[in-house]
């Protein structure tokens, strides 16, 4: 069946049946039905099961009257790029499973958006619940299926354009999970001028000892990247939003001065943001979250739990390489190290994850004794700490977080409200 994290479409394909279903009833339920060309850009991980999948799921978009384009071996933000370089109509992303044995279908709408939770849930029940409806919906030109030789090019050119400086003389370190993620790494950064030196996986102290500017580690996704500064100190995604932030507000470059964070942004960042007289929007818990608000609101610049940047003027969703290129263009720029740069006050921050039974899921919230428990300690901090309760949207349990200037005053909280849950839940 299908799942809905953090604006992604997923379903678990494992058969070539569904998988075309699938490809079929994305291409008619999102082509623009008066466009002339209607397409839909397709790429995969390089996995055995996403490499399968691939084929199937661009016979359904064909079979839809609507033409399949074949992007290849690549990564998440590649396509979130290419769908609006292309003017596609959407944007899919093959992922194998851990086990090989399924894949992942990741969908993104025109412009290159994480799809809205609406449109997923029509797709999810057109393929599921009403398979009849599909032959209405399909168009009656003929499709066809297409070859991109270059969209790794493409996307590293694009980002090149964005910024457009020179970054000659700038050393960093870099680590990927592999595959296509070391090319596009290695590809984009040389291509600048950088100076690239690859981090080996157990070397804490590599950044450091090689004379970097910084470095970057990236995930299988590359959606987010993790930083390091010239001195081998992680930088955690309030300090980093704190330093595009400060730099957009005085450069002009934050509209409605305004940086727009989900409700889980730490008691450092929203300090910080204060004491520079930025104003802070918050919006939901996920990155499609923060999008939606930032193009209804017209804000540009953002992000959301999980370490993603938004820059919404250039890019439609998070990226981890875009944003390691924004970063040194910001130290570029400011001639500063990033230490200095990212040198945000810390603050005590405790977080506890407790387990509750599967029952229990989104009906703990209508416990008024657990929600009075909460809101007596947000009514006690005040202005002196952040307190942020929610539930894992993977697994039954809930996450207590508290920021804030006392660390006993936080620990108290976080232990008392995780008692209390327990006791209410069990």
């Amino acid at each position: 069946m299908g799942n809905f994290y953090g604006g992604y479409m997923n379903i678990e394909c494992s058969d070539h049946e569904l998988a075309e279903k699938t490809g079929k009833t994305i291409a008619s339920v999102l082509s623009t039905k008066n466009k002339k060309n209607p397409l839909v850009v397709v790429g995969h991980d390089g996995g055995v099961s996403a490499g399968i999948i691939y084929d199937s799921v661009c016979r359904g978009i064909s079979s839809a009257g609507v033409v399949a384009e074949k992007l290849g071996v690549l990564v998440p933000p590649v396509i979130s790029c290419l769908t609006g370089v292309h003017d596609a109509d959407s944007g899919i992303m093959i992922i194998s499973s851990a086990d090989g044995e399924s894949c992942e279908i990741r969908l993104y709408s025109g412009g290159g958006h994480k799809l809205s939770h609406e449109t997923w849930l029509e797709i999810k029940r057109i393929i599921f619940e009403a398979p009849e409806e599909l032959e209405k919906r399909i168009r009656t030109k003929k499709g066809g299926v297409i070859i991109c030789e270059n969209a790794i090019e493409e996307y590293i050119d694009f980002i090149k354009k964005s910024v457009g400086q020179d970054f000659q003389g700038m050393k960093i370190s870099v680590m990927c999970s592999g595959g296509k993620n070391d090319d596009i790494a290695i590809k984009l950064f040389s291509g600048l001028g950088i100076e690239v030196k690859i981090m080996p996986e157990n070397d804490r102290y590599f950044t450091a000892s090689n004379g970097c500017h910084c470095g970057f580690i990236f995930g299988k996704d590359c959606e987010t990247c993790t930083v390091i500064d010239e001195k081998n100190i992680i930088l955690d995604n309030d300090r980093l939003s704190a330093v595009f932030a400060k730099f957009c507000k005085e450069n002009n470059l934050l509209k409605n001065n305004t940086f727009v964070v989900t409700y889980g942004a730490g008691y450092g960042f929203m300090r910080f943001a204060e004491e520079n007289n930025i104003s802070v929007v918050t919006a939901g818990f996920d990155e499609k979250s923060v999008i939606t608000k930032m193009i209804s609101d017209g804000y540009n610049y953002g992000t959301d739990n999980n370490g993603r940047i938004i820059f919404l003027d250039e890019m439609p969703a998070g990226d981890g390489f875009f944003t390691a290129v924004k970063l040194l263009s910001v130290m570029k720029r400011a001639r500063l190290p990033l230490s200095e740069l990212a040198s945000m006050k810390h603050y005590s921050q405790m977080t506890l994850e407790v387990d509750i039974p599967l029952k229990f899921r989104e009906i703990w919230k209508n416990d008024c004794v657990i929600t009075e428990h909460i809101a007596n300690y947000i009514h006690l901090f005040g202005n002196r700490a952040k307190l942020f309760v929610h539930e894992n949207p993977c697994k039954p349990s809930i996450n207590i977080t508290a920021e804030g200037m006392d660390y006993n005053d936080i620990n108290e909280a976080v232990n008392s409200i995780a008692q209390k849950i327990r006791e209410r839940t069990s």
